[in-house]
C-alpha cells in the first residue's frame, strides 16, 4: 500500500480589521458541539427525557471536555510539565495585575488548552458533570443520557475531523493507504504516519449511522450509553497499539487511555447487562 494523504497546513483564515486568526480544527469543534447538541436534543425528547434539559448540559459539557480533557492529558501524558506550574500561575497574576495580558506560552500549560486534550480526561469530566446535573435537575438519568451519547457520536465526528486538520494525533509510520504524510514526530514530509484523529473520526461517524438504524425500534433506556461504551473501549485499546511511545507514556506495557478502555468496556457490559438485557419492555421509541 501507499498512503494517498499528502501533508497540509492546518486551515486558518484572520478576521480583518480585529486580527483574530480563526483555525479549522476551532471550527469543527464548535460545529461538532452545535450540531452534536441538536441531535441530543431531539433524542432526548424522543427517548422520554428532557432536550430543553440536555440544551442546558452542553454548557457544562464544553467546559469538562476543555478542562478535563487538557488536565487529563497534562497528568497522564505529561506529569513533568507541571513542576514548575506555581511559579508560572504567579509571574501570570503579576503580569495581569501589571495590566499586561500574557500571550502564548506565557501562560501556565494548565490554561493552554489548546495544546494537547485527552479524550478520557475530557470523558472522566463529563460523565461526572452529567450525572450530577441530571440528579439536580430530578430528571431521568438513562434516557437524556442515551440522548446525551447518540449526539456525541456526531460531536465526535467533527471534533476528530479537527484533530485531523490540525495533525493532532500522530500515530507510528505506515505505508497504509490513510497514513498521512508530514505529521510524525520530526515532520519529515517523506514518512507517513498513522492519523488516530482520522481514524476515531471515521469510526465515530460509523457509529453515529449505526445508531440510525437501531433508532427504527424502540430500545431499553441505557441502550445507546452502554452501546457506545461497548463500541468504543475495545477500539481504542487496539488503536493505541499504533501510538509512539514517544509521545504516549506507558506503564506496563499499556498507555493511561487503554487502561481507561477496559474500565470503559466493563461499564459497557455492566449497563447492557442490567439496563438493556434486564429489561422487560423497551423504553426509548423510534427516531
Amino acid at each position: 500500500m501507499t498512503p494517498l494523504i499528502p501533508y497540509f497546513e492546518d486551515p486558518s483564515f484572520t478576521i480583518p480589521f480585529v486580527g483574530l486568526e480563526i483555525h479549522a480544527f476551532g471550527i469543527l469543534v464548535a460545529m461538532g458541539f452545535i450540531l452534536g447538541g441538536r441531535v441530543a436534543q431531539q433524542r432526548a425528547d424522543q427517548f422520554g427525557g428532557s432536550g430543553e434539559a440536555v440544551n442546558r448540559l452542553i454548557g457544562w459539557l464544553v467546559l469538562g471536555v476543555f478542562l478535563g480533557g487538557h488536565w487529563g492529558h497534562l497528568l497522564m501524558y505529561k506529569p513533568g510539565e507541571l513542576a514548575d506550574e506555581g511559579q508560572r500561575f504567579s509571574t501570570m497574576f503579576a503580569m495581569l495585575a501589571g495590566g499586561k495580558l500574557p500571550h502564548g506560552d506565557e501562560w501556565p500549560v494548565m490554561l493552554q488548552f489548546q495544546h494537547g486534550l485527552s479524550s478520557f480526561g475530557g470523558f472522566a469530566v463529563c460523565v461526572g458533570l452529567t450525572i450530577w446535573f441530571f440528579r439536580k435537575e430530578r430528571l431521568p438519568f438513562w434516557p437524556n443520557a442515551d440522548g446525551v451519547a447518540f449526539g456525541l457520536t456526531l460531536g465526535w465526528f467533527f471534533g476528530r475531523m479537527g484533530c485531523f486538520s490540525a495533525h493532532d494525533h500522530a500515530g507510528t509510520p505506515t505505508d497504509f493507504y490513510l497514513g498521512v504524510y508530514g505529521m510524525c514526530p520530526g515532520n519529515d514530509r517523506t514518512v507517513a504516519c498513522h492519523d488516530m484523529g482520522l481514524y476515531e473520526a471515521i469510526w465515530s461517524i460509523s457509529v453515529f449511522g449505526l445508531f440510525l438504524l437501531f433508532g427504527r425500534k424502540p430500545r431499553p433506556s441505557g441502550f445507546y450509553v452502554g452501546m457506545l461504551a461497548a463500541l468504543y473501549g475495545p477500539y481504542r485499546f487496539v488503536s493505541d497499539f499504533w501510538r509512539p511511545s514517544e509521545t504516549d507514556t506507558r506503564y506496563a506495557g499499556l498507555t493511561p487511555a487503554q487502561y481507561g478502555s477496559i474500565i470503559v468496556t466493563l461499564i459497557a457490559i455492566w449497563v447492557l447487562r442490567t439496563k438493556v438485557f434486564g429489561a422487560k419492555t423497551p423504553a426509548a421509541t423510534p427516531g
